[in-house]
């Protein structure tokens, strides 16, 4: 399951440091707006303490991590949408992830050059949001010019998209996000093939200083405030920090975290917000060759889940077999799990549970 995490917003407000501690990169980056050109492309493991859990009580060979795709897109700026500072070739990038991160500096100490010449948070995340806005209702303007002729012809798909493409139009004109409305099923049919920006889901994370780790001072408050007001969610980080962290070796930095009075990385609660922002969850397989975190969508059926594993399990599926890590942790062997009445065998209807550990029976 390729699914991607953009991270966008104005040059310099952290968002390659940010990256590079997301992947351990470690890269140094210019001090100057547009260092990043080409989009920076990192796979990162999510953090499942489960899976440690799972392997105290099954022997294996290895363990696999489920995984994300985080895109580092060059800063944004007023004008990009008709083209200032690369505006069109970073708004196609974006275009290209399934979620957003919104990076915003809240922090003031240091020498990083701001490009607008000061701090403002919520100044930042409008400008951030406004070029978003024109980018999609140019695409919006443009589909409701091509299904309009379709629509005087009487076909009643046509009318029912050109209805919900004027409606994302006058929206967008008037300042709004289209995450930030209901979409029935024959609207969004009409829209998810524009792939348009501002109808993805979006974490804020407030850039804080060293000086603000839990972001209770005013800049990243307003972050917090505008972030609510829009029914999404927002978390302190401090990019800095959490890079030196990163370029540590592993073995000091729980020394280091202990010092902070932190019990994980920042980047932790980050990367599983994430994973949680793009509508996804973990079950697991194990056995002597493996424990693996397999990433489905909340919602996602047994055959589907097993079609993650391979193509064919989907088609050929009969049964699963499930069991919950509570289970395994209580009785100690997948085997004393069984006996105890515990395991379960679930059909095609079965709606996987978050943290499930499951076998497929898979036919010919």
């Amino acid at each position: 399951m390729s699914l991607a995490c953009g991270i966008v917003g104005l040059p310099n407000v952290g968002k390659s440091t940010i990256f590079n501690a997301i992947t351990a990169a470690g890269a140094e980056s210019a001090n100057y707006p547009f260092c990043t050109i080409e989009p920076n492309v990192g796979v990162v493991d999510v953090p499942d303490e489960r899976l440690e859990v799972i392997h105290k009580f099954i022997t294996t060979d290895r363990i696999v991590p489920a995984s994300l795709k985080i895109v580092d897109i060059a800063g944004l700026v007023a004008g990009a949408s008709k083209g200032e500072g690369l505006g069109n070739k970073f708004l196609g990038n974006v275009k290209e992830c399934d979620a957003i991160l919104h990076v915003v500096r809240c922090f003031t100490k240091g020498d990083i050059i701001h490009v607008s010449g000061s701090v403002d948070a919520r100044r930042d995340i409008e400008v951030i949001e406004l070029e978003l806005q024109l980018a999609d209702l140019d695409t919006v303007t443009k589909a409701v010019d091509r299904v309009a002729k379709k629509a005087r012809t009487g076909d009643k798909d046509a009318i029912l998209h050109k209805a919900a493409l004027e409606r994302a139009k006058d929206q967008l004109e008037r300042g709004v996000s289209l995450r930030n409305l209901s979409w029935s099923k024959i609207e969004r049919e009409a829209l998810d093939p524009l792939f348009l920006i501002t109808i993805k889901p979006v974490l804020y994370v407030a850039n804080v200083g060293d000086d603000d780790m839990e972001g209770k001072g005013p800049l990243a408050e307003s972050v917090r405030a505008h972030a609510a007001a829009t029914g999404a969610e927002m978390i302190p980080l401090c990019g800095d920090l959490e890079g030196e962290l990163m370029s540590m070796p592993k073995e000091d930095r729980a020394a280091f975290l202990a010092d902070l009075g932190m019990q994980e990385p920042g980047l932790n609660r980050l990367i599983r917000k994430v994973y949680d922002l793009l509508g996804l969850q973990s079950y697991f397989t194990a056995g002597q060759i493996e424990i693996r975190a397999w990433t489905i969508h909340k919602g996602d059926t047994a055959p589907v889940a097993a079609g993650v594993i391979h193509t064919d399990f989907e088609k050929h599926f009969i049964r699963a077999e499930v069991y919950s890590i509570d289970d395994l942790v209580q009785y100690k062997t997948e085997a004393a799990v069984k006996a105890a009445g515990k395991l379960r065998v679930e059909g095609r209807d079965y709606v996987m549970r978050e943290g499930d550990l499951a076998h497929f029976l898979i036919g010919k």
